[in-house]
């Protein structure tokens, strides 16, 4: 049943995205011709263009980077809304005579986000891929990529293979366990409020980010593994074993309220569910 409800949930969400990522790549490939057109056999670093076309051309890129802003943005914001009016609008009232258990209600949602966060990025980076990668510019591009990796993970004091796998790890975590269970939880608790529930899953997203991240901050202060202040004679060799204790408490901390979310949710769903 959960497989049925996650194609029905998918199909009922994936019309307007698909079209809105669609002219995403297809916004990329005008872009494309007009600079293989501009380029007339010349590299884009030693092309010179007009200043007309300069102006175009920065108008397309801004036009570009507030699109894909605005695609990412609004892939979460449209998943949201859709999540809430299936649980908890009118819709709801269907939605909660199915023949399925909130636990299966709540992964099938989980499953819809996770599917078009990955769509998302595949799109983003096709989309950047074919507006920039030629062959003059793609060993620089994976050069960059590389270089800027290395940057990261040496900025947080990175540099062994274990603490580069926690890394990714605790982002992967945060990406598709975190966030999603964060705003799932959020509009079960927006659904609480007796009125203006969109208005309280907002807050209540917002307001749980920042209590948490209070707290994760209080607590990283005051263990002593864990507080900057009580780290005497830094070493490259100490600082890097006190960055793999921070992101293993940031990797079990995610674990552990992405695991909070879903049960307070499914909580709610079972107990406290308010479709008034």
């Amino acid at each position: 049943m959960l497989k049925k409800l996650y194609k029905y949930d998918l199909k009922s969400v994936s019309l307007l995205l698909v079209i809105l990522h669609a002219v995403l790549l297809v916004y990329s490939l005008v872009g494309r011709i007009g600079f293989s057109l501009l380029k007339g056999g010349e590299t884009l670093q030693t092309f010179e263009v007009s200043n007309l076309w300069g102006i175009a051309i920065s108008f397309y890129f801004l036009g570009y980077a507030l699109f894909i802003f605005a695609i990412i943005i609004g892939t979460v914001v449209y998943l949201g809304i859709r999540i809430q009016k299936n649980l908890f609008s009118d819709e709801g009232y269907l939605t909660h005579t199915l023949p399925v258990t909130p636990t299966q209600l709540l992964w099938s949602k989980v499953f819809v986000i996770w599917t078009w966060s990955i769509i998302d990025f595949i799109c983003v980076v096709l989309s950047v891929l074919l507006l920039i990668s030629y062959k003059e510019t793609l060993p620089i591009l994976l050069e960059n990529t590389s270089t800027v990796f290395q940057i990261l993970s040496g900025s947080f004091g990175v540099t062994d293979q274990l603490a580069k796998i926690v890394a990714v790890l605790d982002g992967i975590i945060q990406h598709f366990g975190f966030y999603p269970l964060l705003l799932l939880f959020s509009m079960c608790l927006g659904n609480l409020f007796k009125s203006h529930k969109v208005l309280g899953t907002i807050l209540s997203f917002f307001g749980l980010n920042i209590i948490l991240g209070l707290l994760n901050t209080m607590i990283t202060l005051i263990i002593p593994g864990l507080s900057p202040f009580m780290q005497a004679n830094l070493t490259q060799d100490n600082l890097s074993v006190y960055s793999g204790r921070l992101m293993i408490f940031t990797l079990v901390w995610n674990i552990l309220f992405s695991v909070i979310f879903f049960m307070g949710s499914r909580y709610i769903l079972t107990k406290k569910l308010n479709l008034d």
